[in-house]
């Protein structure tokens, strides 16, 4: 396990707190040669929840020059981050909305959803993503693959020239996690400080997690879909093994 000097931004806290945000360096690189750098890789979940106020503050505190948003079309359009002028906006969907169970009719907010299809447990259960082939999917697919090499191509060529980025998806979890994996193994980042880094996504998530949670069950009463909710809103380790394993670099 990676021991490394936390730096400001890696347990920052925006007001409403931005889902997941934390800087990416700082991690140990494999031939013992230095760390990831700091300031210039950040990772959040949607900016949706931020007034423009607080989103302009967290780009001046930050100095964050340019967002990739990982969403799909529907999901940025539906829930659009208050960005400033100053901040440029590159929209780079890794995945179709159909393939993160998303259409125009049902929106993408996950507690809409719930609320018309609670008298539905079954027909919920099949919005929720497999995961496990998702994440596969986004490694291997050549839609996806070719999106993801864009991202991290456009990562590492504005942390050249200095600037930092900040790439989110809506909970900073699946995506995020996967960009970040690709990310990190394009420094020389150790699997296992990969996985490390992933799973604090729990120590960021478990609240909100049990708040949706609490929702979903007075809402549908049904305590098999709120282990079923439990389980795709927290990160599993198996889920970006599955990730490392067929992605080739």
């Amino acid at each position: 396990m990676c021991n490394f000097v936390l730096s400001k931004s890696e347990d920052c806290k925006m007001k409403r707190n931005v889902l997941n945000l934390r800087d990416l360096g700082g991690l140990p690189l494999t031939d013992g040669k230095g760390q990831t750098p700091h300031g210039l890789y950040l990772r959040s979940g949607k900016l949706s929840v931020l007034t423009p106020e607080e989103c302009k503050k967290l780009c001046q505190e930050y100095h964050i020059a340019s967002v990739i948003d990982l969403r799909t079309p529907i999901e940025a359009q539906e829930f659009p981050g208050p960005l400033p002028d100053s901040v440029e906006y590159r929209q780079i969907s890794l995945l179709k909305d159909s393939a993160v169970g998303i259409t125009h009719e049902t929106g993408s907010d996950p507690m809409t959803i719930l609320r018309s299809l609670r008298k539905q447990p079954e027909k919920l259960k099949k919005m929720i993503p497999d995961f496990a082939s998702m994440y596969e999917r986004i490694v291997t697919d050549e839609y996806s693959r070719r999106q993801l090499d864009q991202v991290v191509s456009l990562l590492r060529n504005n942390a050249a020239e200095g600037k930092c980025t900040l790439f989110h998806c809506t909970a900073g979890k699946d995506r995020t996690g996967i960009v970040s994996m690709a990310l990190l193994k394009s420094y020389g980042v150790s699997d296992e400080d990969i996985i490390y880094d992933y799973m604090r996504t729990n120590r960021n998530a478990f609240w909100p997690t049990i708040k949706k949670c609490l929702a979903v069950l007075m809402l549908t009463h049904n305590w098999e879909l709120v282990k079923t909710c439990y389980t795709s809103f927290m990160a599993q380790r198996e889920l970006i093994e599955t990730a490392i394993k067929h992605y080739t670099y």
